[in-house]
């Protein structure tokens, strides 16, 4: 295969999941329990998210093929810990495109007259991603650097827009409530994820160990601009939401024109993550040395679409709610981000560096410890089947190579 991802095209791949439905939500959310106070929130955030983007792309860079994190988790912690970082991704999305793609839904849906209904158009998002990933990485990232471009350059010019027309504009002159502070905090934790599947296209990348560096520089200039412009502009100017901000620009369209932006962004989520998965379990088919037929990417685009059709299923019978299968999906993402992070605390001696890791450790585990009771056992379950399941296959290796078992 050949090396097609330059430093732009990897930029889009990043764009677009970092921001995906956290710019739709996050910044209200943040202003409505901090108001002024929430640009600096995103400051601290945001500087977080730049040590979060450092981390992973430094593990992309060393990542030996389309494994990607997983690869560096066992490498520094061994094989059974790269299994369950492998099982944390790919169990992630089989649960995190389903809520990404009903969000989607939820824009499309006052689009069509004849009402469609939100469960079918999350359907059919999650077909045109799976065809996305199908596609190639070269069309791929085109697409997602035109969409994601698109929407951070139309957030931007939007807000720089409204804040041109206010009279005056407000900083922050009190100190916020450090326990709504603290709160806030861990809410917008989730505007820095989507580096962490970077490594997981490290194999259609020209010259990894400068393009992937290049690419994160060009994708936290936009990612970091957008939410902090976003976010100052929203707190000045909050009566029409995140969509007022398009108002400037487009008048009476702005709120169309944002849906399909924000349906465009979770488009951008689905694939990223779809995508890397589909990578990384090909690469997991073949240490198994299943029959090559069965290594093929479309079958497993085909074995994730299949699951997410599935789990949708049960959102739309009542058997799941929204809710759960966002907050599973969340926690399996934090052991995920979690397992790469303390790699990178190993791998990078900087004293700094590792202070930071520590910091986005801690913060980890308390953005965890207040998801429900049901997605913590679910995801220890996952984690003692997965680590037993290694080792019960690790010492079967061990037998047959020695020849010592009965």
């Amino acid at each position: 295969m050949g090396k097609k991802l330059n430093a732009l095209m990897v930029s889009g791949l990043t764009i677009g999941p970092v921001l995906g439905s956290g710019i739709i939500f996050l910044p209200p959310l943040a202003y409505e329990k901090l108001g002024e106070n929430s640009i600096l929130a995103w400051v601290i955030m945001m500087a977080l998210g730049g040590l979060f983007a450092y981390v992973f792309t430094k593990m992309a860079v060393i990542a030996p093929n389309n494994a990607g994190i997983s690869a560096i988790v066992g490498k520094v912690l061994g094989d059974p810990f790269r299994e369950l970082s492998a099982n944390y991704l790919t169990l992630a999305v089989l649960f995190g495109p389903v809520v990404v793609a009903l969000t989607a839904g939820e824009f499309l849906e006052p689009l069509f007259l004849n009402g469609i209904h939100q469960i079918t158009l999350a359907a059919i998002v999650l077909v045109i991603c799976a065809l996305m990933v199908l596609s190639g990485a070269a069309f791929m990232a085109k697409v997602m650097l035109v969409l994601s471009s698109l929407t951070a350059c139309l957030l931007l010019a939007g807000s720089l827009a409204v804040l041109w027309g206010l009279p005056a504009t407000n900083f922050p002159h009190t100190f916020p409530n450090i326990a709504n502070f603290g709160q806030v905090l861990l809410l917008i934790f989730w505007s820095i994820f989507g580096w962490e599947v970077l490594g997981n296209y490290v194999e259609e990348v020209a010259d990894p160990s400068r393009t992937m560096m290049q690419a994160m520089k060009i994708s936290l200039l936009g990612i970091v601009s957008v939410y902090l412009v976003t976010s100052y502009a929203l707190q000045n100017s909050p009566a029409g939401g995140m969509a007022g901000l398009l108002f400037p620009l487009l008048g009476k369209y702005a709120s169309v024109v944002f849906g399909v932006l924000s349906a465009a962004l979770c488009i951008c989520t689905i694939v990223a993550f779809t995508g890397a998965v589909a990578r990384q379990t090909s690469e997991r088919l073949q240490v198994i040395r299943l029959p090559k037929s069965l290594q093929k990417k479309w079958i497993s685009v085909l074995l994730l679409l299949m699951g997410n059709l599935l789990v949708l299923g049960f959102v739309a019978s009542g058997w799941f709610s929204f809710e759960n299968v966002i907050e599973v999906a969340n926690m399996l993402f934090i052991g995920n981000a979690f397992l790469g992070l303390i790699c990178g605390f190993r791998l990078m001696p900087n004293v700094n560096i590792r202070i930071g890791i520590s910091v986005l450790l801690v913060i980890m585990t308390a953005v965890a410890a207040f998801l429900p009771l049901y997605a913590i056992i679910f995801f220890l379950l996952v984690t003692g089947i997965s680590l037993l399941w290694s080792y019960r296959n690790s010492k079967r290796m061990s037998c047959v190579v020695h020849d010592s078992c009965n």
